[in-house]
């Protein structure tokens, strides 16, 4: 493996501000203003439609980094303009289950209708990571607002490094050995199963094999370059972690879950027309907020797709 720094928990220059979890950077070319203590910032004085200038680009994957949630305003881009900034964070894949946007299909869309009820977008109802059960789960999502509610739907994330840093070392090193067998091939058969009004809106065909909708991951993952560690344990896809019977993971899973809800973990991002957000899907939990009714809520998305998850069983092997 690559030679990494290594992550090291509150350490930093005697005084600086600590924010997500770690010395608040400097930046000198985009405005950033944290969002929450947790993560999440906006950043300010970018146009994406136009070309990004090196320094530019770099200070905005620092904040990438940093912040696991970046937030832009008044992004008005065209779906080739926003493909174009996507690519930034790498290449572009296609998921199975998404809906997509327009004829694109490497970009999703999130959709709800004012008379629709709120089960018709796949939401789930706790913090989670989307398509754990590829091989190679998402990078980052790259989400922009078409259309939102007057109030509410807004979208909050959890910190998961936050979430691990702060298990006892007891529990830390329980999942540091433990897999997670995550799978996607029943959703389409259970979403049958519904009355129709309870419906998922889901993509109706697709060229991924059974295969490719069936993984095992680390519960703990592992940034390839810092090194630093955050829970990769999700109730989105979540089938039993291996060599557990699904009554003890789901016992287990329940109480991880309980983590993520803590309020000292999360930022909250309140959508306005053109708002475009970039999201660490590899170390941040997500949910949408369906606190409205009787209005449309449309965001597009594209997927970045990211690299196979390591755990700390396999940085003991590099």
């Amino acid at each position: 493996m690559t030679s990494q720094v290594m992550f090291d928990a509150g350490k930093g220059p005697a005084g600086s501000p600590i924010v997500a979890g770690l010395p608040m950077p400097e930046f000198r070319r985009i405005g950033v203003e944290p969002i929450s203590g947790a993560c999440g910032c906006e950043i300010s004085g970018v146009d994406l439609r136009e070309p990004l200038d090196d320094q530019v680009l770099a200070e905005i994957m620092k904040a990438f980094e940093h912040f696991l949630v970046i937030l832009f305003r008044d992004q008005k881009l065209t779906p080739e303009q926003h493909k174009a900034f996507s690519r930034h964070f790498g290449d572009i894949t296609e998921l199975p289950q998404a809906p997509t946007y327009d004829g694109h299909r490497d970009m999703q869309e999130v959709r709800r209708e004012a008379h629709e009820p709120e089960n018709v977008v796949p939401s789930f109802e706790h913090f989670h990571t989307d398509s754990p059960f590829l091989l190679r789960p998402p990078k980052c999502i790259v989400m922009r607002a078409l259309e939102v509610p007057q109030w509410g739907g807004d979208t909050a994330f959890s910190n998961a490094y936050l979430v691990y840093e702060h298990m006892s070392d007891g529990l830390k090193a329980l999942l540091d050995g433990l897999q997670v067998v995550y799978s996607g091939k029943d959703i389409w058969a259970k979403n049958e199963k519904l009355a129709p009004e309870k419906r998922l809106r889901l993509r109706e065909s697709h060229d991924f094999t059974e295969d490719q909708l069936e993984s095992i991951h680390p519960a703990v993952r592992v940034h390839p370059e810092t090194g630093r560690k955050a829970l990769f344990a999700t109730t989105a896809y979540f089938k039993r972690f291996v060599g557990w019977s699904e009554e003890e993971s789901r016992a287990l899973l329940a109480y991880l879950q309980s983590l993520a809800q803590h309020l000292h973990y999360h930022c909250r991002v309140k959508w306005r027309k053109d708002t475009l957000i970039v999201w660490d899907n590899r170390f941040t939990l997500h949910r949408g907020i369906h606190d409205f009714k009787y209005e449309r809520r449309h965001l597009i998305r594209t997927t970045v797709v990211g690299e196979r998850p390591l755990g700390p069983a396999d940085i003991a092997k590099s």
